[in-house]
């Protein structure tokens, strides 16, 4: 990414000026951009304290422009605005444009600390940051989400087709042109639901009507797949009966590109039919589950928070490579660490010794990968602390993926970070290593969780 500086009122600052001009004398490339959101400016346009959504509002029109071969991209247009805004208009454009921000004027402190760029070395040292090393903050991991999901415009079915949530979701999808979703369930239900909650239910949305026909048309694919196991005609048409097990027929047979469930079934009851129907991909033993934790100004991958209870070193090593594989398809930097409560070889017992032999087996096999283990969370997170307890390490310090050693670890770390770290926002969990793109939600998730879900459904299938 770009270095971009934000300018703190319509005109731009002498001293940022200076600079701007310095950087040109340097012989890089500089333009100036205003952000604008449906024709006006984000300053004008964004209202209320909404700040995430301002934050992805502005990180999204950002990523339409193309600064490909731009150095230096010096923003105006913050003036004006209430301090909250001015807030979130920083944080969008310092972290979530994965850049630093250099500013002045009178209003300065407002948007950021006064770090104010003075020579072209300055801007050299910025420049020369590897994109692996940048961060991704929330807001630009968002918004480049749906800025994916968008252009891929895949079909993803919901089977819980009249869940208040999932309606409200599925119609969110189609006014920010994530997805076209399909609803499985009475269209009389989910146009009661709809009405309930107060949405309109837009004309592309697709509502398909479980039926006996519908299902029978099924029932012989479902009775080869599942013959091993003695499965019967009837006995797939008992199962068909089940939405969830409908649905995942539907993606089986290529009718949709993707499923999201759980808002009212349990992991269990979304996963099975997915495991005996769609099955693991190509070379994939098991499935295993990432969430994508977005704090304010980085965004990390945590695996396996859902699925897998007590993972052999095998089955751990196996994660941890889907782990490293999904944070790159969503251009996430990947540095993997398997955590434990040891570092190297500073603490005893099973644990850390399956932990140790997973990250063995991991770098003999693949010596390209960044992943090393077993490491401590803060030895993982915290320079200073990794310099100290894993010295020579490249993943010490400065880890974006972490692998924790057990389902119990895992979901309470996640949950421990989701709910106190400030602004902190969990996506997923999303899995890994399906065939074909299936994922469960929470039953406590939220509207705008159900949203993101489907976005990062339509984005796993495009591979």
């Amino acid at each position: 990414m770009n270095r971009v500086y934000l300018v703190a009122s319509e005109n731009m600052a002498a001293k940022v000026k200076e600079a701007v001009e310095a950087a040109a004398a340097a012989g890089l490339k500089v333009i100036v951009y205003k952000p604008v959101v449906n024709g006006a400016s984000a300053a004008a346009q964004i209202k209320g304290d909404n700040t995430a959504v301002l934050m992805e509002t502005i990180a999204a029109d950002f990523l339409k422009q193309d600064f490909d071969s731009v150095d230096l991209v010096v923003v105006e247009g913050a003036s004006g605005m209430s301090a909250l805004c001015a807030q979130a208009y920083n944080e969008a454009l310092a972290t979530a444009l994965d850049s630093k921000i250099y500013s002045d004027g009178e209003d300065a402190d407002l948007f950021c600390p006064k770090r104010l760029l003075r020579t072209p070395k300055d801007i050299a040292d910025d420049l020369a940051v590897p994109a692996a090393e940048r961060k991704t903050s929330q807001a630009m991991f968002r918004a480049g989400l749906l800025l994916k999901a968008s252009k891929a415009a895949k079909r993803i079915v919901l089977p819980e087709g009249n869940e208040p949530r999932t309606v409200q979701a599925a119609v969110l999808a189609v006014e920010r042109n994530i997805a076209v979703p399909v609803l499985v369930g009475a269209k009389a239900e989910i146009e009661a639901t709809a009405k309930a909650v107060g949405v309109t239910l837009p004309a592309n949305i697709e509502i398909i009507e479980p039926s006996e026909a519908l299902a029978e048309k099924y029932v012989p694919t479902l009775v080869e797949l599942r013959k091993s196991k003695g499965m019967t005609e009837e006995q797939a048409r008992v199962a068909l009966k089940d939405n969830v097990t409908l649905a995942t027929m539907m993606l089986k047979m290529g009718e949709v590109d993707g499923l999201v469930s759980g808002a009212i079934h349990s992991t269990a009851d979304t996963l099975r039919p997915a495991l005996q129907i769609i099955k693991c991909a190509p070379g994939v033993k098991s499935v295993s589950s990432v969430f994508f934790m977005c704090m304010p100004g980085q965004t990390y991958v945590y695996g396996d928070c859902a699925i897998n209870l007590n993972p052999t070193a095998e089955e751990l090593a196996g994660i941890a490579l889907q782990c490293d594989e999904t944070a790159k398809a969503f251009g996430l930097p990947s540095r993997v660490a398997l955590l434990s409560y040891s570092t190297f070889n500073s603490g005893k017992g099973p644990d850390a010794d399956l932990v140790r032999e997973a990250a063995a087996k991991l770098k003999a096999e693949h010596p390209e990968l960044a992943i090393d283990g077993p490491l401590q969370y803060d030895a993982a997170t915290v320079e200073s602390v990794g310099q100290l307890k894993a010295p020579g390490s490249a993943v010490a310090g400065k880890a974006t993926v972490f692998v924790f050693p057990s389902l119990s670890a895992g979901n309470i770390g996640y949950k421990a970070v989701q709910r106190s770290a400030r602004g902190t926002i969990a996506i997923g969990p999303m899995l890994q290593g399906l065939a074909k793109p299936v994922n469960d939600l929470s039953r406590g998730a939220l509207v705008e969780d159900i949203v993101y879900t489907i976005a990062l459904t339509a984005v796993q299938a495009m591979a």
